[in-house]
């Protein structure tokens, strides 16, 4: 599978292989980003609900919301301050269609206040246009059930 989508920084490892995720948001939260167009589109954001989709736990971005390949783009997520503590972890899952898929960790911000954040750039073919959907997961760490 080709990546089509370069990650800009250093990929955190961590050393706690044990640890299980736990998906804390719904499975559709996410955005469309128009990738292979001529000029930068405004930023495209949702909000980001609970498990069953009856909480808005947070709100997540992308900006731009599309441009020409090669384009760096910002995602930015944050979890109110009311779940912050739970969401340990986010990434976002990166789909090109025909192309494939990725998925990639954010950045926690070093305060704790539940914001995440990643510049990821798209890479493609000269003349090539698509939609690629971005959907955001937020993960708690579950306790390991003692050995």
């Amino acid at each position: 599978m080709r990546l089509f989508w370069l990650v800009l920084g250093l990929v955190a490892c961590d050393s706690t292989a044990s640890t299980s995720w736990v998906q804390y948001n719904a499975d559709g939260d996410s955005v469309t980003v128009s990738v292979g167009v001529a000029e930068l589109l405004p930023a495209v954001s949702t909000t980001l609900h609970s498990s069953t989709g009856e909480v808005e736990i947070g709100t997540a971005q992308v900006d731009p919301g599309g441009g020409p390949i090669g384009t760096t783009h910002t995602v930015l997520v944050t979890v109110a301050e009311a779940y912050s503590a739970d969401v340990e972890r986010v990434s976002v899952r990166l789909d090109s269609g025909d192309r494939g898929a990725d998925e990639f960790d954010l950045d926690a911000d070093s305060t704790g206040t539940g914001i995440f954040k990643r510049e990821l750039q798209t890479v493609g073919d000269e003349g090539e246009t698509r939609e690629d959907t971005v959907t955001f997961r937020l993960w708690k760490a579950e306790a390991d059930s003692g050995d």
